[in-house]
């Protein structure tokens, strides 16, 4: 049966003075072929693909901020290395043990073929049931970080893509319009049977429509879209593109009270991503800082990013300022 398995890494940054805890995928997703009975055959397949990646004993962990020059001569030797033995890593000249792999390093959980699902965990000493047994077996492998750094995990990011999932495909995306959404949020709305409003005056319950609207704008204006949907039975991530305006953000006709005075037009100055699933996610920042000049705040590492690449399908919120009636 072939499997694919995707990667993701825990991460436990302090935020307010708490410790909290999310997850980010990383890495090529890898595919293997065998029979997976059990859970523990999926664990050792896996001991076995990522064995060439682990960091021997005498190496410094922080070699791999110095191993991006020298990917292409490490994914050749690679391939001449032998496959490690299951039950620890073994180098192929002497058979010296350099590290032992253990049972609660690693959690594998049933995904959908992005790997952006967290499903049931998978059981090491039990029988995978027939159910979850596809004609291909797609697995999510959570890293924890202390495990992560023992590993070049970068080198995982280098590997060719012998398989693209719907996560890689590019292919024509749902997009829909900021304006779309505005005209969609103030639209007047039926309420439905299970909704029926409380009439004071015949003391009855009646069939009523209700309708937002704008009465005036503040200077600082933050949109939050929907990117969660929950029904009684599903829970689903959005991931709809939403094409927002960058320069000028125009809500003059959306407006119930015009006092004439103070401008209806917005510039963005940031947005908040969210990437993941309802399971677990990571969120990053775009934030203007000046001129045409973006940067991309993702944890401790900042880097500056084209304003061209600022919108995607993982913006969650926008942040707008008001700007001046040229």
């Amino acid at each position: 049966m072939p499997m694919l398995l995707s990667h993701e890494e825990q991460r436990r940054p302090f935020v307010c003075g708490r410790l909290t805890s999310s997850w980010k995928a990383f890495g090529i997703p890898l595919v293997a072929s065998s029979q997976f009975a059990k859970g523990s055959d999926i664990r050792n397949m896996y001991r076995k693909l990522i064995g060439v990646f682990l960091i021997p004993r005498e190496d410094s962990v922080d070699d791999d901020d110095n191993i991006e020059g020298s990917t292409t001569e490490e994914l050749t030797d690679m391939e001449d290395s032998r496959t490690p033995d299951v039950g620890g890593v073994t180098d192929s000249s002497d058979g010296k043990e350099l590290h032992t792999h253990s049972d609660a390093d690693l959690e594998f959980y049933l995904t959908d073929e992005k790997g952006t699902i967290r499903d049931s965990r998978i059981a090491m000493n039990e029988p995978l049931a027939s159910k979850v047994l596809p004609w291909r077996l797609s697995v999510l492998v959570c890293w924890p970080s202390k495990m992560v750094k023992r590993y070049k995990t970068r080198l995982l990011s280098s590997l060719p893509q012998i398989f693209k999932s719907d996560f890689f495909v590019k292919r024509p995306q749902e997009s829909v319009s900021l304006y779309k959404c505005l005209e969609a949020f103030l639209k007047e709305e039926p309420l439905g049977p299970d909704d029926m409003w409380y009439c004071p005056g015949c003391k009855k319950h009646r069939q009523a429509s209700k309708k937002l609207d704008l009465w005036r704008l503040p200077e600082i204006l933050v949109i939050h879209l929907k990117r969660f949907s929950y029904s009684r039975f599903l829970k689903n991530k959005l991931e709809t593109y939403v094409d927002f305006p960058v320069h000028d953000l125009d809500l003059s006709t959306y407006i119930g009270h015009r006092n004439g005075q103070s401008s209806n037009r917005y510039m963005l100055y940031a947005v908040s991503n969210h990437y993941g699933s309802m399971g677990g996610g990571h969120y990053t920042a775009f934030i203007h800082h000046g001129g045409d000049k973006w940067y991309d705040f993702d944890d401790s590492h900042v880097s500056a990013i084209s304003e061209d690449r600022i919108k995607t399908s993982a913006a969650y919120v926008l942040f707008y300022r008001r700007a001046a009636d040229s």
